[in-house]
């Protein structure tokens, strides 16, 4: 699946990014701090340096890129935006799927990849997996294995 969180999506965001990490630590404060006295420098900085924002257009970049390099067999877009706090200007929410429906339209997906890329993809996937392990069902028992087994 992709994800359209802006650093993933476009350059000056992974470089704002590393500069306000690196301003955290220049003021002694790790890069996640989260005390009053860190938030108060982050949003210093913040208002000193504006986050860059995606767009409907950087995510199709992304997308034609993903494209190219994995074929659209490979890609595909969810619905879940919990725990992302920024998201690209048009893209705020799934309510905002025809502007880049319409985006990659006018750069000449097709309809056939366009459903590949909404949900075919998704639905391929899961039922491949749900295929495995009905043949791992049928061959062995479930696994009694903890994490703390598997760490060692």
């Amino acid at each position: 699946m992709v994800t359209f969180v802006p650093k993933f999506v476009l350059q000056a965001a992974v470089d704002w990014t590393a500069a306000a990490d690196e301003n955290m630590r220049a003021h002694g404060f790790h890069h996640l701090d989260t005390t009053a006295e860190g938030m108060r420098v982050h949003r210093a900085f913040e208002e000193t340096h504006p986050r860059p924002v995606a767009t409907v257009s950087t995510v199709a970049d992304h997308l034609d890129h993903m494209r190219e390099a994995a074929s659209v067999d490979h890609i595909g877009i969810g619905g879940d935006y919990d725990g992302t706090a920024f998201t690209p200007d048009g893209l705020n929410d799934v309510s905002g799927y025809p502007n880049l429906i319409a985006e990659l339209l006018d750069r000449g997906w097709s309809k056939p990849d366009l459903a590949k890329l909404t949900w075919q993809n998704a639905v391929r996937v899961l039922s491949e997996a749900e295929d495995v392990a009905g043949d791992l069902r049928s061959s062995r028992a479930p696994s009694n294995a903890t994490l703390e087994s598997l760490d060692t």
